[in-house]
């Protein structure tokens, strides 16, 4: 019995631990559809774990369910879905099971650029017969995992089924269990879902820190630490110190910082520090001022957040203060420690130079081009400016002598070539002559004479002559070789050499590590290009000049710039520099992030930083840390060697997305900073905000943060409280009561309300008026919680004018997610009697839209309805009628009017429905 179980036991465990993808093509249809599916496997993730495993294993069955649910959203929406046309399809032999077999397909090409969809690495497509419309159309179900892509139309993929291996061309569509497949169509990228997978499947896991986290009493205190009171501790505080003065950080900041840098010097334990950023609070600034002193410090850190937009404008911040810091004369020095991993086009750095020297794909491009295996690079160019320099009459002779050589061989090349044009001519000219006199002869036997015959003889010799003539100016017209002068020669050689070495040189100091490259080695660097540019300007001013030559004053000139000045400037530089064989990029790229002490990468890339990639790891701080689900944690806690961890969030703020209904009520959204909140786990707060003015950071405050929140000095003078337009209505906080909208609901199931709509259109419209008129520049954001509402403002605003100095974004809420705008505008869109507001009364969602705004706030609703839905919309109106910024949208004529035309059209559009239905009920009868 006991052999029996452990037999199942271990069935289970290897079901459990086959590839994400391979349990995807184990699904029917039927099952990707079924909400049920997993439904009795979910249980509600618990706020405590046993064990390391236990707290991986939890997760598991949650992300089934959200990959079959993002994959049974992708059935229903096959419409819309991206299609490209298979040419080919063929197996790699070798390629594993007959159950997973890899298969290269080749796309047609279509033609158009834009209109053909080509697969991504980490794609699930299907395979189909026809371009699918429907769900009905991808029956019989055909998946297959995309693990390669050129990028341009071949793919690599892992299917389950079978895909027969055709070798005509062209390709004719081919039959695959009695059915042409032809298409494939786009479903869902599993990157980061199979990241995750592998993390909670980690066979041989780093899990010191994930001990540390799964229960209240294992959480560790640093902070009366022993570790925190030695030498290196003080030394530590004496080195990042300047860098906080610098950053004017204001206490509760600054606490935080050094209070991260105590943590990562305690040896002895493991523990996860939290830092609580409400809105505004200069999170972002406290982290990059964090990192810098990481930096400084030489803490091998990773830095993770939920995506490549929250990573990138961390990594940006760190530039940032990084650039104000270095040398004008070598700015990008040190760059090297520093590194941004992940994809170049989901990040959007393609043209962004600052991020793009940090960007690891661009620095093993760069350092393969220094440190290639062939006789090339950096110290074949630079031994190659010294040759030449050193021996540039020399140069020029051999080069003079090569391009009179390579004229001499091209002239007998001509001779020969016009020798055997002469002589196909006159072969050719002779048989003609001689089939004319034949002819003519023939046709003229009776009357041709003597004198005839020479005739023609004087015209056939005529045109021999001018033939050759044709041929001689031929040649004549052909240029001639130019041999350039000395001082043409050097300039142009120096000109392209030293402008290779100086780019060099750069790269050098920017993508090579401080303990690659020394700081006297770069000084020798910045040395030596203004060696070059003294030449390279001598040269622009002398060397076209006819008395630059051998034996003038000006040549002697040169040569004492070259032998007194650049020659030795350029032999101190390093030829050779302590790195290892960097023969392939995979290992270049291994030794960049071994080298590197601060790694930007996303929390799901962080599972491709393995030991054997990355190294061992000093400590982890993750932004965002709220937004993160705690499943996409799990990576980046098994970091080779991490014994500290830093999160930094706002578990009050929007959580990560959930699609599954059943995993959502079972918090797979929660996260890890969440779940230690709930533990009791200390919070660091960051207690001054920055962004409100006071008037509107009140409400929210004592809402949400027990009113903890002080106003920086900044919000509250003067100066910062401004009025866009007239009125008591559109001061710095204000509730615009509509009364007279209705709510609907469209195809799509998400409200809107056309006549908050009108309303919001004529704020707008004045807002643009405002701006033109007095040349003021006007950040506008208007949010709902909506899809509906905010399709529904997206269209009617775009028939407005468009002022150049007003900017507007209109977005749902998790679109304005860490986002500000000069002017907030609210729509609430319910309306209705009985209070009914759904996911609108959710806190954290309000809190998200409540503090976005800096000078201006104004909540555009029904009373009645949000007075009735005992919601946080309910307090807001309680205190907006206190503080006398309660208004009625009808009170204003303009808007009083919009809100006329927007019922008006209403009653037309019903009429005519309701005209239509009668003409059609008359028909039938």
């Amino acid at each position: 019995m006991n052999n029996l179980l452990i037999e199942r036991r271990r069935d289970m465990e290897k079901k459990e631990k086959s590839s994400l993808a391979e349990r995807l093509f184990s699904l029917s249809i039927k099952d990707i559809l079924n909400r049920d599916l997993y439904k009795h496997q979910i249980k509600p993730i618990p706020d405590r774990f046993r064990s390391a495993e236990e707290y991986r294993r939890c997760f598991v069955p949650h992300l089934l369910e959200e990959t079959r649910t993002e994959l049974s959203s992708s059935f229903k929406s096959l419409s819309r879905s991206p299609v490209f046309e298979i040419h080919s399809v063929e197996i790699k032999e070798g390629s594993g099971s007959s159950s997973n077999k890899v298969y290269q397909i080749t796309l047609k090409n279509t033609g158009t650029i834009n209109a053909t969809y080509q697969p991504k690495c980490g794609d699930v497509i299907a395979l189909t017969k026809e371009r699918p419309r429907q769900i009905d159309d991808l029956n019989p179900l055909h998946l297959a995992y995309v693990f390669f892509s050129d990028g341009d139309l071949t793919v690599f993929v892992r299917s389950a089924r079978a895909i027969p291996s055709l070798h005509e061309y062209p390709i004719l569509p081919y039959k695959q269990n009695g059915h042409l497949i032809r298409f494939g169509v786009f479903l869902m990228n599993t990157t980061t879902n199979i990241r995750i997978w592998n993390a909670l499947h980690n066979e041989d896991p780093s899990s010191t820190l994930i001990q540390s986290v799964l229960q209240e009493n294992s959480l560790a205190s640093t902070e009366q630490c022993l570790c925190n009171r030695t030498d290196v501790a003080s030394s530590d505080y004496a080195r990042v110190s300047p860098v906080i003065r610098s950053a004017t950080l204001n206490r509760s900041q600054e606490d935080a910082v050094l209070g991260c840098i105590k943590t990562r010097n305690c040896s002895h334990e493991t523990s996860a520090k939290l830092i609580w950023g409400p809105p505004g609070t200069g999170k972002t600034k406290t982290v990059a001022t964090l990192l810098f002193s990481l930096l400084k410090l030489k803490c091998r850190t990773v830095v993770c957040a939920p995506t490549n937009t929250a990573i990138v404008e961390v990594a940006s911040r760190l530039l940032s203060l990084f650039k104000e810091t270095s040398s004008s004369e070598h700015p990008t020095y040190g760059l090297g420690n520093v590194v941004l991993s992940g994809n170049r086009d989901r990040m959007g750095i393609k043209n962004n130079q600052p991020l793009l020297d940090v960007f690891l794909d661009e620095r093993v491009v760069k350092l393969g081009h220094l440190f290639p295996p062939s006789f090339s690079g950096w110290k074949h160019r630079l031994e190659s400016l010294i040759n030449f320099l050193e021996n540039t009459e020399t140069k020029y002779e051999r080069h003079v002598h090569e391009l009179k050589e390579a004229e001499r061989m091209k002239e007998e090349t001509e001779k020969k070539k016009k020798k055997q044009e002469v002589e196909r001519m006159k072969e050719e000219t002779e048989k003609k002559t001689k089939q004319e006199v034949e002819r003519m002869k023939e046709e003229t036997e009776k009357k041709t004479t003597k004198q005839e015959v020479e005739r023609m003889k004087e015209e056939t010799e005529k045109k021999k002559k001018q033939e050759a003539v044709h041929i001689t100016e031929k040649k004549k017209k052909q240029e001639a070789v130019h041999i350039p002068t000395f001082g043409e020669f050097v300039r142009k050689k120096f000109n392209a050499s030293s402008e290779e070495l100086k780019t060099d040189m750069v790269d050098l100091y920017t993508h090579l590590p401080k303990s690659c490259i020394s700081s006297e080695q770069v000084k020798y660097m910045i040395a030596a290009q203004q060696a070059l540019d003294r030449v390279r300007y001598f040269l622009q001013e002398n060397s076209s000049k006819s008395d630059f030559n051998k034996g003038s004053f000006k040549f002697d000139c040169f040569n004492r710039l070259i032998s007194a000045d650049c020659l030795h400037a350029l032999r101190l530089l390093p030829a050779r520099f302590e790195i290892p064989d960097l023969l392939e990029s995979k290992n270049i790229g291994a030794f960049c992030l071994q080298s590197a002490h601060i790694i930007f990468c996303t929390a799901s890339g962080a599972a491709e930083m393995s030991a054997e990639r990355t190294g061992s790891v000093d400590l982890l701080v993750v932004d965002e840390a709220a937004q993160l689900k705690e499943c996409e944690s799990v990576a980046a806690l098994q970091l080779s060697g991490l014994r500290h961890a830093v999160l930094i969030g706002d578990e009050l703020q929007l959580p990560a997305m959930v699609q599954s209904e059943i995993c959502e009520k079972a918090k797979f959204g929660r996260s890890l900073f969440e779940r230690l909140v709930l533990l009791g786990h200390n919070k660091h707060l960051l207690n001054v905000q920055y962004r409100m003015h006071p008037s509107i950071s009140r409400f929210p405050n004592n809402e949400f943060y027990g009113g903890m929140i002080a106003d920086a000095e900044v919000v509250q003078e003067i100066i910062y409280q401004k009025r866009f337009l007239l009125g008591n209505m559109f001061g710095s906080f204000s509730f615009i009561n509509v009364g007279r909208g209705k709510e609907e609901f469209g195809d799509g199931h998400s409200p809107k309300n056309m006549v908050e709509v009108a309303v919001i259109a004529e704020i707008i419209s004045n807002l643009s008026k405002v701006s033109s008129e007095r040349r003021m520049k006007v950040n506008v954001g208007v949010i709902s919680p909506y899809k509906g509402q905010v399709r529904a403002i997206q269209e009617r605003v775009s028939s407005l004018p468009s002022g150049q100095l007003l900017t507007l974004n209109v977005r749902s809420v998790d679109g304005f997610q860490g986002g500000e705008e000069d002017i907030i505008i609210i729509s609430t869109v319910r309306s209705n009697g009985n209070g009914k507001v759904g996911f609108l009364s959710n806190r954290q969602r309000a809190n998200v839209a409540l503090t976005r705004a800096r000078h201006c706030l104004w909540v555009v609703g029904n009373e009645t309805t949000l007075a009735l839905s005992d919601s946080i919309w309910g307090k807001l109106i309680s205190e907006a009628r206190s503080r006398g910024c309660f208004f009625e949208a009808a009170d204003e004529k303009n808007l009083r009017d919009a809100m006329n035309e927007a019922l008006l059209e209403d009653v037309s559009s019903s009429f005519g429905t309701l005209s239509i239905g009668r003409n059609r009920g008359r028909g039938g009868w």
